[in-house]
């Protein structure tokens, strides 16, 4: 481990740099593929190869690539649980301000809408009123087909545009890094899964945390999640063997233990999720949030109705966000108690219970 001196000119500090990285991380296949060791670099020397990070010039040792990762540890200089003040933390979810069954009141959202549109219906209502200048979200690439992609969406075209789950790894870090140096944003809504959500806040609350990036997020949406999968393997590889046209996929889905793609309103797969499971990242398993535990606000698909979204209200920014939608009348809603997500605890327990590495938020040294 090296000695660096800080950008601003403290010197001692013990940093750890991208050669640490890429044999903690990289190597040994911890990583999820975020985006934020490739948005951050100042000489901007990092970028992608084969779905992960890969060097491509002279490291300045900096420290910071190492430092945003969400599977490095993490030291906050300040306390992260004031994030959630007057929330109640519950052992395997985290912190909680309300439950809830919501979904959009929009046909336009409903239409595009994976469940029940709430994620869209935040961001389009937090860029109208003026809350945020943009959104970081995942949309899809126009080079290949099916191919999630980061973006930095302005208007609700741009959201609808990044409706509907995908799961292969999206770098939504590294979006966030343009929507800040290309584009100034300085009020900012961020959405992914939970090690992006770890990784932004690594950004606001670690000791050495990429500040000029993190702290114009207002807000962050947590997306639940048990596993990512390479875009390669999975698309490339499994489905063209099962025959599938890639180009015609409309949309794919993960309910009831099983793997379904879509053409249109047809089915061409439908398939358990133990038979894909061997294409998925390993550093899933090395992650034990399910609910994206440091998100202000977390959803996903279980617990509720069909077309419905179940969420997780964390935050007091989260919750006025949510409050507002819901009187503003952009969203619908019905009130949970945690008793209520039954699946959601069991499969964020299971989750936590196989991870290899500590849970969200912890400190380690």
């Amino acid at each position: 481990m090296g000695i660096r001196i800080k950008p601003d000119g403290v010197l001692g500090l013990k940093v750890k740099i991208w050669g640490h990285l890429f044999m903690e991380v990289v190597r040994a296949d911890k990583c999820s593929f975020c985006g934020a060791c490739i948005g951050v670099c100042p000489v901007k020397v990092i970028d992608e190869k084969d779905e992960k990070p890969n060097i491509t010039g002279r490291c300045i040792g900096c420290g910071f690539c190492y430092a945003q990762c969400p599977h490095t540890p993490f030291n906050p200089k300040s306390d992260i649980s004031k994030l959630f003040e007057s929330s109640f933390k519950h052992d395997v979810i985290g912190y909680v301000k309300g439950v809830y069954s919501a979904r959009s009141t929009d046909p336009e959202v409903l239409k595009c809408a994976q469940d029940g549109g709430v994620v869209s219906t935040l961001l389009i209502y937090a860029i109208e009123s003026g809350f945020i200048d943009c959104a970081i979200g995942s949309g899809l690439s126009s080079k290949e087909p099916f191919k999630p992609e980061p973006i930095v969406a302005f208007n609700k075209n741009d959201i609808l545009s990044c409706a509907g789950s995908k799961y292969t790894a999206s770098p939504n870090l590294r979006a966030l890094t343009v929507a800040v140096d290309e584009f100034e944003a300085n009020s900012i809504g961020f959405v992914g899964v939970g090690c992006q959500i770890t990784g932004l806040r690594k950004m606001q609350y670690h000791d050495y945390g990429a500040l000029k990036y993190g702290l114009p997020v207002k807000f962050a949406i947590g997306l639940f999640c048990s596993k990512t999968f390479y875009y390669s393997s999975l698309f490339k590889n499994y489905l063209v063997s099962k025959g599938i046209d890639i180009n015609k996929i409309t949309k794919t889905e993960i309910t009831g233990g099983k793997f379904i793609v879509k053409s249109g309103d047809e089915t061409v797969l439908s398939t358990s999720l133990k038979e894909i499971e061997g294409y998925g990242r390993k550093s899933c398993e090395y992650c034990g949030d399910f609910t994206a535990e440091l998100a202000d606000i977390s959803v996903g698909n279980l617990d509720s109705p069909n077309g419905w979204t179940t969420v997780i209200v964390r935050s007091n920014v989260g919750e006025k966000l949510f409050r507002e939608c819901i009187e503003k009348g952009v969203l619908e809603y019905k009130e949970m108690k945690i008793e209520d997500l039954k699946l959601t605890i069991k499969i964020a327990n299971n989750k936590r219970k196989k991870a290899t590495q500590p849970a969200v938020g912890s400190s380690t040294s």
